[in-house]
């Protein structure tokens, strides 16, 4: 490919086809650089002035979470704020990769804090876009080499001036800037619908199940008065132990081995390095549709007991690997749904060992030994289809979120050098 060809993206706005190849400088040339405020932690309070402070970066469309206090009048005297125009990029992080994105500030009531590089374009440069260009393409390939440290990794002014920004006229850096605003706006808003259903949900697990010591629910289904029962876990679902295997009995192409990994955020997942094993050495029974999976064994503590209802097609052939347990239950949708409520929450932060460097470890015994309350059948039908319905809102908003955020990135694929 010709240098020529190397400095035109694949996508341009309509208009911008014939402006030809896109420029390159020292961007020492095209900036203005100064540090951050000495802010730390502590100077944060709940109310104020919005910060940017170390570690995530937050923009316009995103949650600033913590502010500092405007009556840290000398220190507000002292402040770095922002004039609506600079680009900041993070000086430290535990990682290359970490170090290596910019946001674009459009707030000016904002102090700049933290160990941040703050960087003001010139007027031929456009400050939404230098911060999506710093963050992808061959300059965030260059930011990620210039990162230097072990412990901790640095990147200095000094380093980011001796970047070479490759980027087009003025009118199409705006052109640019102003679609992947909007397309950060949707994104943003997609976040917060998500949001909104999972915190609905938790708000139902509350409730919708019986505080500890007490066998009535705060909120019931009309029609519904009966005291709820005392029994053990495993009246309610069946526990068996995974399948225990050895990497000589993995295959390309076989049963596939459910592992925690298939597990994210309370959702089953299949992945492309899942692992399979022959059967001719599968000994347990294979899982089915709405069979739920636990995590028993892991090296974080945190988590050991997650669980998720499977999603598989008939088709598909499946066994739980020997650090997972399987639950399998009349009421699956019940059972998965009392699994995230404050009772099981308080079982795993009694019974799930580990810590100090130990494997964290879920009995199966001590789950199935365990007494939960639960309701009449009819009633355990009617709430766990409720929460069916609100996890699939939840996986439709995910979805909906995922689309957009590939959406972006292949934009960012194509539209930058």
């Amino acid at each position: 490919m010709s240098e020529s060809k190397k400095l035109i993206p694949k996508r341009r706005f309509k208009g911008f086809e014939d402006t030809g190849k896109w420029q390159t400088n020292k961007l020492s040339v095209m900036a203005e650089f100064s540090k951050g405020n000495g802010y730390s932690k502590n100077d944060l309070r709940e109310y104020g002035i919005p910060i940017i402070l170390y570690g995530r970066l937050y923009t316009k469309y995103e949650t600033i979470i913590k502010s500092v206090d405007t009556f840290v009048d000398q220190k507000i005297n002292s402040a770095v704020f922002s004039t609506g125009v600079e680009v900041v990029v993070p000086a430290s992080g535990e990682t290359s990769e970490d170090i290596a994105r910019a946001s674009f500030i459009e707030q000016s009531a904002l102090i700049i804090g933290g160990d941040l590089n703050i960087l003001k374009p010139k007027t031929q440069l456009n400050s939404v876009f230098l911060a999506l260009s710093l963050s992808n393409g061959n300059q965030r390939k260059e930011l990620i080499k210039r990162a230097q440290g072990k412990t901790v990794v640095h990147i200095h002014n000094s380093d980011l001036k001796e970047v070479n920004l490759i980027f087009p006229i003025k009118n199409e850096q705006i052109k640019i800037g102003e679609f992947f605003k909007k397309l950060d706006h949707l994104i943003t808003t997609q976040q917060k619908k998500l949001q909104k259903a999972k915190t609905l949900k938790l708000a139902y697990l509350t409730e919708m199940f019986p505080n500890e010591g007490e066998l009535k629910p705060r909120y019931r289904f009309l029609g519904f008065k009966k005291d709820w029962s005392i029994t053990q876990f495993k009246n309610l679902a069946n526990i068996r132990r995974g399948l225990t295997y050895t990497p000589s009995n993995l295959v390309l192409n076989g049963v596939r081995i459910l592992r925690s990994s298939n597990i994210d955020s309370d959702k089953f997942i299949l992945r492309d390095d899942d692992i399979f094993i022959d059967q001719s050495y599968v000994s347990i029974s294979l899982v089915k549709e709405n069979d739920i999976l636990i995590t028993s064994a892991n090296g974080s503590s945190r988590l050991v007991g997650k669980h998720a209802l499977i999603k598989i097609t008939n088709n598909e052939k499946a066994v739980h690997g020997g650090f997972m347990l399987l639950a399998t239950s009349n009421q699956p949708f019940f059972t998965n749904a009392i699994m995230s409520s404050d009772w099981y929450r308080k079982f795993l932060n009694t019974y799930v060992a580990g810590g100090n460097g130990a494997i964290g470890n879920l009995n199966k015994s001590e789950l199935a030994n365990q007494y939960i309350s639960i309701p009449i059948t009819l009633e355990q039908t009617k709430i766990g289809n409720f929460f069916k319905l609100l996890d699939d809102k939840i996986a439709l908003e995910q979805k909906k979120l995922n689309k957009l955020k590939n959406i972006k990135q292949a934009y960012l694929n194509e539209m930058f050098v």
